[in-house]
């Protein structure tokens, strides 16, 4: 049975459940269907939209389909956010400040230090040949590059996980308003304050006293603003708090389920490897970011329609969606989508950037999309030259999300070891 009979044959909120199922299970199979068939899916509570155009249309137009629907997991935590706000001072102002402290001329600084702590960590991980990834690299390497590059240091790396885990799933990921998840991102977001009211102010006098540090919280602590701009130390404090809240578990995923793709395919792995020991950075990256397009981290971007609209106008497939109306936007979808990509089920390095959508499209394309493009292709290739190139027998060799909404466990083992 096909995803659109089993889903017409459901009755109510079963049909959720078949989309949901569908989504865990054979995504690129139902996405495939839905863009041939039904490329503008009506639920009882969402629209989903699948072909490349109608995920940009939607995207593009952010003051229609907004990111209301992240503010109230959001704000009780971290503050008012930018990432939960459209068309105001806050988003406005906010991402221009962390823009311009998080710099494109930083970037190779970053990759050098980014290879440098997956070097360790995959050295400090390893035993008898094996790695596990998730735990012992994607996780920490992150959370390393927040003290070491950002600046938020944390009390330890386990605590850092833990509220990395707890914000991001709630935040993203809990569309079902699951209380026990949302409850633990409170409790992170209680803790992150207590720990950043005594470590900012101590943080400015090192600052003051000592020009020469250059992470991004002492750059946003030494930016002196006028008193009219609105940035004050509850905001520096929200915005620290983002620095980990988006950059550790969407790394995470996406650099096990890149490499989960490329040991599928031993000949696109194989020429990776030669790229990462040949040194090649541009072509390796290109193989990471053509992998992760098989499997990308979310399979949709949440968007809330506050006024009437009328997307693919003048199509076969237009549907007006109305206000308050809930929709997911298929980035995964739009990635396979054969009328703005060639070949979509082809393993191929000329795509141009813009057919990837990893980091969202529009308004809201990710904050920290600069160090995301040099780290998570940096800590793969760091993985490969270590050897680190098959999976480990039975199912600790494969993905496992153990029910949650991030990769949980997956474990290689060096080639001929």
């Amino acid at each position: 049975m096909s995803f659109l009979e089993a889903y017409d044959a459901a009755n109510g909120a079963d049909k959720l459940k078949v989309l949901f199922h569908a989504l865990a299970t054979e995504p690129l199979r139902m996405f495939a269907e839905l863009r041939e068939k039904r490329p503008i899916l009506v639920t009882p509570r969402a629209v989903l939209l699948t072909r490349f155009a109608d995920v940009q249309e939607a995207l593009s137009r952010h003051m229609v389909f907004t990111v209301r629907p992240y503010a109230p997991k959001m704000d009780p935590v971290v503050g008012p956010f930018m990432l939960a706000r459209d068309g105001t001072d806050c988003n406005q102002r906010d991402k221009g400040i962390m823009r311009a402290l998080i710099q494109q001329s930083d970037m190779p600084k970053v990759r050098r230090t980014v290879a440098r702590l997956a070097a360790r960590a995959i050295h400090e991980g390893a035993a008898d040949g094996r790695l596990e990834l998730v735990s012992q690299l994607t996780r920490r390497v992150p959370v390393m590059l927040t003290g070491k590059y950002f600046g938020f240091w944390g009390p330890d790396e386990a605590t850092m996980m833990d509220w990395s885990y707890a914000t991001q799933n709630d935040m993203f990921h809990n569309l079902t308003d699951d209380e026990t998840i949302h409850e633990a991102n409170l409790k992170a977001g209680r803790e992150m304050k207590e720990y950043l009211e005594a470590f900012l102010p101590e943080q400015l006098q090192f600052v003051r006293q000592d020009s020469s540090l250059d992470d991004v919280v002492s750059r946003l602590l030494g930016t002196v603003l006028p008193e009219t701009i609105g940035f004050d130390m509850a905001r520096v404090m929200t915005n620290t708090m983002g620095l980990l809240v988006g950059g550790v578990e969407t790394t995470s995923a996406a650099i096990v389920q890149a490499v989960d793709q490329l040991l599928d395919r031993p000949a696109e792995l194989a020429a990776a490897i030669k790229a990462a020991k040949d040194g090649d950075d541009d072509t390796f990256d290109r193989y990471f970011w053509e992998a992760l397009r098989f499997n990308p981290m979310n399979p949709f971007i949440v968007r809330l329609g506050v006024a009437e609209y009328t997307i693919a106008s003048g199509t076969d497939r237009q549907t007006t969606i109305p206000a308050g109306t809930v929709v997911f936007c298929s980035n995964a979808s739009a990635m396979h989508d054969a009328a703005e990509l060639p070949s979509p089920e082809t393993f191929r390095l000329d795509r141009p950037d813009y057919h990837y959508m990893h980091f969202g499209y529009g308004n809201h394309v990710c904050l920290g999309d600069q160090v995301s493009l040099v780290q998570a292709p940096e800590i793969t290739k760091q993985l490969f030259l270590a050897g680190y190139t098959e999976r480990a027998d039975g199912p600790a060799g494969h993905l496992d999300f153990q029910g949650g909404s991030f990769p949980e466990t997956f474990t290689l083992v060096q080639a001929n070891g």
